[in-house]
């Protein structure tokens, strides 16, 4: 059933694609990879590139100076439109400069592939692809639906991670102007997850290899990749942003709730104790859920107070560190304690997350007084390289400016906040504030950007768009954030709400959607944030229940 929701709520029609193989003189090779490395972060930014739906470059395992670009954009207007973006001139400057001795070209698309299945864009970010396949397959014409019936199987059961956990990427493309040549892209962690005793072991697996030997393939030509030894993590990576010196995913998955409710919630019982919520049973199996449905970034924090049972289940589920990016937060009780605490919540996170390094660790809210040490306490984790970057939550302008006053974002800003987490969705969207965190080039990161769930989503605008694209109003209240470069952090209990959440990569909004979407926020939803904003920034601290400390921008 969940490979089956998969292969539904996932659904990414390619309406243009291209496998281009590329030589690069051998004295060339290095300046190459710095061009592409410009390129393909920015291919995968849908505020710079919206439509693009995979970017990824490989190596060949075969010629020493041959590189593969695998792209998959939504239509060929798409396509064309990145062919005039600023990253797209780093690739084209190197060819033009003669570093390329031979190029060719294959064009694909899926769109002409019944059922939605033979293409995924919302895979798990992964950097390292030790081992990689283009598999190109000429069918014989009277044999193509039985082949599609049988590769349907193998691709569905390939994206599961229960069934195949070393598989990347599978995908099923045709080739534009040969309707019975097919081309599969396939790509591993290594070359054990690919062969016989992986990939090539699995039941699914057996309905090509069946399919094969009832002489249904005409001709197969193999090319041999790979991504591992390709400098950094950004050449095979799922859509992503440059935030700070890191580079994060787009989409991620909440912890907030799953499997504890903390005590000052306002979901908590009276008296003050958090109601049971499933404990780390449930986080186990949600934790594990979320790592199979392609979710590689986790947001966690100190005071969901379930990081330990986070840790246990990502040792359980054996996720590799280098595919996940975790943030944390450390929250006002400790901030009001001062830096030493700070530091110790730190080291905490650290061994309850069993995970080495924070890759993002946050001021939860800027508790007045206190949030301007806490920030220099994050900045001295960063240089011991116990974080690879820090940033703020629920942080107004003026709460940004007093970090700035006070002299926490360093010599050369190098430790500015590099993302702002925040609420933002179409009923509180406060443009104000947006522009100017936007402007500063502090990223924004979205919570409760599904609203409040169901009942919110009966707005009759968020429901007309849903009409007009044929999506939920997840995936449309999802696409107005990563449109516009804000990176999303749903959570779900069900895995089929974590496919649904996901596929947020396979169309687009149109600006008259955006702009509708980008007004509907009411006066009286900035009132209702004043007075959280207020009851938080004191939140289980000795002055809880403080007035406001002084003006705020609102909007």
């Amino acid at each position: 059933a969940a490979v089956q929701s998969m292969a539904v709520a996932g659904a990414s029609p390619v309406g243009s694609g291209v496998l281009v193989t590329v030589d690069i003189k051998a004295d060339r090779v290095d300046d190459f990879i710095k061009a592409m490395e410009i390129d393909a972060r920015g291919s995968r930014d849908p505020a710079k590139d919206p439509g693009a739906l995979r970017f990824d470059l490989l190596k060949s395992r075969e010629q020493a100076n041959r590189f593969f670009f695998f792209e998959a954009y939504v239509d060929d207007g798409v396509m064309a439109q990145h062919k005039t973006t600023a990253h797209y001139n780093a690739w084209k400057a190197f060819k033009d400069s003669g570093g390329v001795e031979g190029q060719s070209v294959v064009n694909l698309e899926t769109g002409s592939i019944p059922g939605g299945w033979a293409f995924q864009a919302n895979d798990a970010p992964h950097s390292r692809a030790g081992s990689a396949v283009f598999v190109t397959v000429e069918i014989e014409e009277s044999r193509v639906q039985d082949f599609l019936k049988a590769m349907e199987i193998d691709v569905k059961g390939s994206r599961d991670k229960a069934l195949d956990p070393g598989c990347l990427r599978f995908d099923l493309l045709r080739v534009k102007g040969s309707p019975n040549t097919f081309m599969f892209y396939e790509a591993y962690t290594n070359d054990d997850a690919a062969g016989e005793k992986g990939h090539k072991a699995t039941d699914h697996y057996n309905a090509w290899a069946n399919f094969k030997k009832a002489g249904g393939v005409v001709k197969q030509t193999v090319l041999k990749a790979e991504a591992a030894s390709i400098p950094g993590s950004w050449a095979f990576q799922a859509a992503s942003a440059q935030v700070g010196c890191v580079e994060m995913p787009l989409l991620g998955f909440g912890t907030y709730k799953v499997g504890a409710v903390p005590a000052s919630a306002s979901s908590a019982a009276p008296g003050g104790e958090a109601p049971p919520a499933g404990g780390p049973d449930v986080c186990k199996q949600v934790i594990s859920d979320a790592l199979k449905t392609g979710y590689g970034m986790l947001d966690c924090a100190q005071f969901y107070q379930n990081e330990a049972w986070v840790g246990d289940a990502l040792k359980n589920a054996g996720a590799p560190r280098d595919g996940l990016f975790i943030i944390s937060k450390v929250w006002n009780d400790i901030i009001y304690q001062g830096p030493d605490a700070v530091k110790a919540q730190v080291d905490k996170a650290i061994a309850d997350l069993a995970c080495g390094y924070i890759d993002m660790m946050l001021v939860h809210w800027p508790v007045p007084g206190k949030h301007v040490a806490a920030y220099n306490a994050l900045r001295e984790c960063k240089a011991a390289g116990k974080v690879k970057e820090i940033g703020v939550s629920n942080y107004c302008i003026e709460d940004y400016e007093e970090l700035r006053a006070a002299g926490c974002f360093g010599e050369g800003d190098k430790d500015k906040p590099a993302m702002n987490q925040i609420e933002v969705n179409p009923l509180l969207f406060r443009k104000k504030t947006l522009g100017f965190f936007m402007k500063e080039g502090v990223h924004i990161q979205a919570y409760r950007g599904l609203l409040q769930g169901p009942k919110a989503w009966a707005n009759e605008a968020v429901q007309e768009i849903c009409r007009e694209t044929g999506r939920t109003p997840p995936q449309v209240l999802g696409r107005f954030l990563v449109q516009q470069g804000i990176s999303h952090v749903p959570k779900a209990s069900a895995a089929s709400r974590m496919v649904e959440n996901a596929d947020l990569f396979s169309f687009r909004l149109s600006e008259a959607q955006m702009e509708k979407l980008a007004s509907l926020t009411p006066a009286e939803a900035l009132e209702t944030f004043k007075n959280l904003y207020i009851k938080c920034i004191w939140r289980d601290t000795p002055e809880a229940g403080s007035a406001w400390p002084s003006a705020r921008t609102l909007e």
